[in-house]
């Protein structure tokens, strides 16, 4: 049952991901309300990517902070699901 429910949040936290990234590409996308809502519940993934893209990859010229997000979310939530079948 806790595997279940953690692979659902980390699944909604991905889609998630992926929205905020469509909501980026359509005008006025980021001034809605969707997507400061969807900004809230992504911003302690995303807000740290955007850091680590803009450190190492500054000139590049696409955002590929949203992959980096994505890769952390799964990376922790295979961590999570060992920890979970360990115990």
């Amino acid at each position: 049952m806790a595997v279940r429910i953690i692979n659902i949040l980390f699944e909604v936290l991905k889609m998630a991901i992926i929205a905020e990234v469509i909501l980026s590409w359509i005008p006025n996308g980021r001034n809605s309300k969707l997507w400061y809502t969807i900004r809230a519940f992504t911003a302690p993934l995303m807000e740290p990517s955007e850091k680590i893209s803009d450190k190492f990859l500054g000139n590049l010229p696409i955002d590929i902070s949203p992959i980096i997000a994505y890769g952390i979310a799964s990376i922790i939530q295979s961590i999570i699901l060992v920890i979970v079948g360990i115990i």
